[in-house]
């Protein structure tokens, strides 16, 4: 990468870094004694998905039925698709899948009669020769999907359980990393009201006895509040045992922005540093310009990184012609403008940055700057290609 072996602008995941949060996000969940299935949708890198299982995670979790068949096609065998299963087309892609894998595990959501229905009309046609495995989804006002209170939770529940020749209802999901904002810990009573909620829609269910399985599943845990979810939901008290699954998908890649405020706020809010996550992803560019004092222009732009989550900080600086890496965390560098493909970076005197130099960007919220690329380079410490990684977005 330092030799321009690779066309800039590029986009870089650091191995180290990255094994590092693979090994112990599983192990802080394995110690928590929750199960992982991560949002593959973060990466949509089959490369990635393989050492996410290979590391332990239950299963991976998606969230369009493009992403689902991406996972089939790479031999991903447990699909949390955390979504409405609705479309015809969707459904007989699933119940084909069901029919010619008996290993396949396949958990979708539900949060009306109507939904229910059309589901099991629709399964019932597809004839998978199996059940599919639903969840009732829970959802906060003014939210995405989900029933807004118990009652309602109830009867989805009843539908599931009455169409059970085409259905299994395998327990209650929700998503709490809607409640979001620049200070975290300022909704945990928020997050914890609706992990309640979820608590007690699973518990009136149970009541009267309409799950299909062994095991309830409860399911929740964006990247930002997992400690909060399995506080509240890995002590519900069910009439069977019950497994928490965890779908953090940031936790991979984590960031230098969004995920590492959110981050720090969880380590305060629990009072301990674990688990400890890197940022991996970084965005190489090229100086092309310095044409004003204190300002030079970098050859990556808005088509090559996300900026809803705020524009990416400077890491890196590598002098043209030298593999030395100078860091730029505080070195006062701001990016105060965004082309399609140019970053304007205002910098302090002094700086010591010519046209032809690297530069090395940290995103922030992984998602929308990995969704830009179809290839990802992976580096060793020394910034060498180790792997070319394919995206399927």
């Amino acid at each position: 990468m330092l030799r321009e072996d690779v066309a800039l602008p590029a986009c870089v995941l650091r191995s180290g870094e990255l094994d590092r949060n693979l090994t112990r996000f599983q192990r802080f969940c394995d110690e928590a004694g929750v199960l992982l299935a991560p949002h593959a949708k973060t990466s949509m890198t089959p490369a990635l998905f393989k050492r996410q299982l290979a590391a332990g995670a239950w299963g991976l979790t998606f969230a369009s039925m493009a992403q689902v068949r991406v996972a089939r096609q790479h031999g991903v065998g447990r699909v949390f698709y955390a979504n409405e299963l609705v479309g015809a087309g969707d459904i007989r892609y699933v119940c084909a899948e069901l029919r010619g894998d008996p290993d396949f595990d396949f958990y979708c959501l539900a949060d009306s009669v109507a939904g229910v229905e059309l589901l099991a009309e629709r399964v019932a046609s597809a004839d998978p020769g199996r059940r599919i495995n639903v969840l009732v989804e829970c959802g906060l006002p003014g939210g995405r999907c989900g029933v807004r209170d118990v009652a309602s939770a109830v009867e989805v529940a009843e539908a599931v359980h009455a169409a059970s020749a085409q259905l299994a209802l395998a327990g209650v999901e929700g998503f709490e990393g809607l409640v979001q904002a620049s200070e975290a810990n300022t909704h945990e009573a928020e997050v914890r009201e609706f992990l309640a909620f979820l608590v007690a829609a699973a518990r009136a269910i149970d009541g009267r006895d309409l799950f299909d399985r062994r095991d309830i599943l409860l399911s929740a845990g964006g990247s930002a509040y997992f400690d909060l979810v399995i506080d509240e939901l890995r002590p519900a008290s069910l009439s069977r045992p019950h497994h928490v699954v965890l779908r953090s998908g940031c936790y991979l890649i984590h960031d230098r922005g969004k995920y590492e405020q959110l981050l720090a706020d969880l380590h305060q809010r629990a009072h301990r540093d674990e688990p400890v996550l890197e940022a991996a992803l970084e965005v190489w560019a090229q100086v092309l310009s310095a044409p004003e004092p204190g300002l030079i222009i970098l050859s990556a732009g808005r088509r090559d990184f996300g900026h809803d989550a705020g524009n990416p900080v400077a890491v890196t600086h590598v002098a043209r012609g030298s593999q030395a890496r100078r860091s730029l965390r505080d070195a006062g560098w701001e990016m105060i403008g965004l082309s399609d493909q140019h970053a304007h970076m205002a910098v302090p005197p002094g700086h010591g940055v010519k046209v032809g130099d690297l530069v090395a960007l940290g995103p922030s919220h992984p998602c929308t700057t990995l969704d830009k690329w179809r290839t990802i380079y992976l580096v060793d410490d020394d910034y060498y290609v180790t792997e070319a990684a394919e995206t399927c977005f």
